[in-house]
């Protein structure tokens, strides 16, 4: 190999690999990744068998409404409330001040080891296409250091009823997002309300993510609804369900059955723990995470997201991947060497999957050089001991040294 690399990342210990590598990078590619590579570059990084991984996808983020309402008084700790809170905050927001706000967040997430993410960005009268619009200016200048993926998150209520909600989804998709996204289960004909997303979704050849079921009530349950329409539109694996936290609430033989009806449907599963944690779990009520367990043993696509950052929904959220990943652990039992990697390939590989961010992900030759190096031996170690990121690749370019912003 002749040519001059841009970068070499020598003694990289990755995720399922018993000997250290190197890895080759030439513009926005890895180019070999091999045991020892000889070749002359212009940078070199000896992680000295730390470990390394392809940057976090966060798989569920609401940048439109990051620092907005976080230190409000709550009069309930529920959904809700925080929609309430957060109503009059998002109507008073200039662009700017949106974009800002998403901005600082989406830069905490770059130095937590995040290189992608997928933020639902609200679409109602309340708003109009307003943040939306921010978030597609902000996907664009932000394009060089962290992949944004727009979803037209519908949170207009009733939509089935509205006159102005299918009409705003789509003059939103036709401006630029690329998912579209809603809330059936608090609609009163969630039915109805699959039917059309997929609707519009096929018409502009979007993918599909709904808020389903966020809530621990088990009578309110639309999953096996969503799985059953991508079947009957024959929508599959660009569909994905986020939080169905009262899949949890329910029998262990219902939720069998449906989880089986998602698995079918090629559907992915989106948990946020962080949200779900918070919003749930206190006076007597059950907490709110998914059945995260079940749905991998049942073969279900599963990954997840950090949700909130310190807003109404989440006061405390930090757009912090790798400490989602320690909350998921600790609230599904999942610890060992085998489980921490499952909760590693769900932040990583499982959301490039679901969310379809990334083109060509992971370390082997001809993958796209987003990477991390993390100051621990191994992805247990990461996890338990939150380890320093101490670099942040970005498209080949070095844009986190040592815990701190290269842009």
């Amino acid at each position: 190999m002749g040519e001059i690399i841009d970068l070499i990342i020598r003694n990289a210990r990755t995720l399922g690999a018993d000997d250290l590598i190197d890895i080759a990078i030439k513009g926005e590619k890895i180019v070999m990744v091999d045991k020892k590579i000889s070749a002359a570059c212009r940078e070199e990084i000896d992680a000295g068998g730390r470990f390394v991984s392809p940057g976090f996808v966060d798989a569920h983020m609401h940048l439109d409404k990051a620092f907005l309402g976080g230190d409000a008084k709550w009069t309930s700790r529920t959904v809700a409330d925080a929609v309430k809170i957060t109503r009059k905050g998002k109507e008073e927001s200039t662009p700017e001040e949106i974009k800002s706000r998403a901005r600082k967040a989406a830069e905490m997430a770059l130095m937590n080891g995040t290189t992608a993410l997928r933020t639902h960005v609200d679409v109602d009268q309340s708003v109009g296409l307003k943040s939306l619009k921010a978030m597609l200016e902000l996907k664009r200048e932000c394009s060089d250091w962290i992949d944004i993926q727009v979803v037209a998150f519908m949170t207009e209520f009733p939509f089935t009823s509205s006159r102005t909600g299918e009409s705003l989804l789509r003059r939103a998709v036709k401006l630029g997002a690329e998912v579209v996204g809603g809330v059936p289960y608090r609609d009163p004909n969630p039915e109805k309300y699959y039917d059309i997303i997929f609707e519009v979704a096929k018409e502009f050849n979007a993918a599909i993510d709904l808020h389903v079921d966020e809530t621990n009530d088990p009578n309110v349950l639309t999953l096996d609804i969503f799985a059953e329409k991508a079947v009957e539109h024959g929508y599959k694996e660009k569909v994905a369900a986020s939080h169905c936290c009262s899949l949890s609430a329910i029998g262990e033989d219902k939720a069998k059955e449906i989880i089986k009806k998602v698995a079918r449907a090629k559907m992915s599963v989106i948990a946020n723990p962080f949200t779900n944690l918070y919003l749930w779990g206190e006076d007597g009520r059950p907490e709110g995470l998914t059945r995260v367990k079940e749905l991998l043993e049942g073969g279900v696509n599963v990954a997840y997201g950090t949700d909130n950052t310190q807003d109404a929904f989440n006061p405390l959220g930090n757009a912090d991947m790798l400490l989602a990943g320690l909350f998921l652990a600790y609230q599904k039992r999942l610890d060992g060497k085998e489980a921490l990697a499952k909760i590693f390939d769900m932040g990583t590989v499982n959301a490039a999957k679901a969310t379809g961010l990334v083109a060509n992900y992971g370390i082997r030759k001809g993958g796209r050089a987003d990477l991390v190096v993390f100051d621990a031996q191994s992805a247990q170690e990461a996890i338990t001991m939150q380890a320093r990121r101490l670099y942040v690749i970005k498209r080949g370019k070095v844009v986190v040294r040592n815990g701190l912003l290269t842009l």
